[in-house]
């Protein structure tokens, strides 16, 4: 039904004077709706029976509106009957009205019906309407016109029915959709709307009552009471209403997570004690030599070290603690290369009883260097075999060498 204004006031019956006689009624809306329809309208019975219920609607809402006691009360079969019998374009079909109607009704039971579940603030309520003539509840709703999606039919019917616009509140995923009978109903989830909105139908005689339902109130299928008059009240909202309750404690345990997940996680404590920039001496090898490993190593953990070298510790050594390559090639070119300051290495050049691994990431010798140099001013782990980056291979090298 097209949407109308409800502060447009009609004109008095008494300033129109008499009616005009039911057959110029029917001539007058054959001629609006019927013949001067667009062509693809008439293509079929199915698309022209749909411009006959517009000119049905048209008749309730202004002739009946205007003179009430005039015409007489039609229904749409009724109705459909009168306009085959007088429209030039119908009446050679007039003996087929009953059955191009039956077929109308159950093409339109195929179309699918879009509307919304509209919730107050908190979730805890629930909008319905009620039909004009309908004793039972329902969701606002209606069918989908012809080239419209899905969401912009649902938020079509609900401005027209209640007069609230869902569609900026509209998620095109949050739906529940379900069969009934032919027909396919997607209502949208639409929580949020103020418990004071002033509803009001934008229709006429569509829509008799709107109001708040509260959730926990509406029976379920569950209730053994299956003739009471409150699940008879609302037995078109029954079925929705279920999955409703679950998709919403889906969405309340979804939130609970994605909140948690958001808040800051403890970091767990380190494995291993905070190291000291101080290092200790302990013993090294067999000749007395001795090494320096940071402070709190455990010497029975330390690998076995290897023969000390008879040659004097190169000056390009780094200090005693710094990762160094750890496979024998690496080792046997540093101790080859010469030096300059040989006669007199520095304290801190003494060979290490230990060996370390390599860094991951090191390509080059030039670039082992600038890592070194980087490694000397981090502070150890602990233990030489703990500062690493965990690459198994030069571990299983490094052990190798050791032995």
């Amino acid at each position: 039904m097209a949407p109308v204004d409800p502060d447009e006031e009609l004109p008095d019956a008494a300033d129109l004077g008499e009616p005009p006689p039911l057959d110029e009624v029917m001539d007058d809306l054959a001629m609006r709706f019927v013949v001067n329809c667009p062509a693809e309208e008439q293509e079929s019975f199915e698309r022209l029976l749909f411009q006959v219920e517009a000119a049905f609607w048209f008749y309730e809402d202004q002739y009946r509106e205007i003179w009430p006691h005039a015409f007489p009360t039609l229904n749409l079969l009724t109705f459909s009957q009168q306009m085959f019998g007088c429209c030039p374009l119908l009446k050679a079909f007039e003996h087929r009205t009953k059955e191009i109607y039956d077929a109308f009704t159950s093409y339109k039971q195929q179309i699918p019906t879009c509307g919304a579940m509209l919730l107050n603030s908190n979730s805890t309520k629930l909008l319905l309407v009620k039909g004009w003539h309908a004793k039972c509840w329902g969701f606002p709703k209606g069918k989908i016109d012809k080239d419209e999606d899905k969401e912009h039919c649902a938020a079509r019917e609900v401005l027209e029915e209640v007069g609230y616009d869902c569609m900026p509140a509209l998620i095109p995923t949050k739906y529940i959709e379900m069969q009934w009978r032919q027909q396919t109903i997607r209502l949208y989830v639409v929580p949020g709307v103020p418990d004071d909105y002033p509803f009001a139908t934008r229709t006429k005689k569509e829509i008799s009552e709107i109001a708040w339902h509260k959730l926990k109130d509406i029976p379920t299928d569950k209730d053994k009471e299956d003739a009471s008059k409150e699940k008879a009240k609302y037995w078109m909202v029954i079925p929705f209403v279920a999955k409703l309750r679950r998709f919403l404690a889906a969405e309340q345990q979804h939130a609970k997570k994605t909140k948690n997940k958001q808040q800051p996680q403890p970091q767990p404590p380190a494995s291993a004690p905070a190291p000291s920039a101080e290092p200790v001496r302990v013993s090294g090898s067999s000749s007395g030599s001795s090494a320096k490993v940071a402070k709190g190593a455990d010497a029975k953990g330390s690998a076995k070290a290897p023969p000390p070298s008879t040659a004097p510790a190169p000056s390009t050594n780094p200090p005693l603690g710094v990762k160094t390559k750890g496979t024998k090639k690496g080792a046997a070119a540093a101790a080859a290369a010469p030096s300059a300051a040989a006669a007199a290495p520095s304290p801190a050049a003494a060979p290490s009883s230990v060996q370390v691994l390599q860094r991951r990431g090191s390509r080059s010798a030039k670039g082992e260097g600038a890592e070194m140099a980087g490694a000397a001013a981090r502070p150890s782990r602990g233990h030489p075999w703990l500062d690493f980056a965990f690459d198994r291979q030069p571990l299983l090298d490094a052990i190798s060498a050791a032995g």
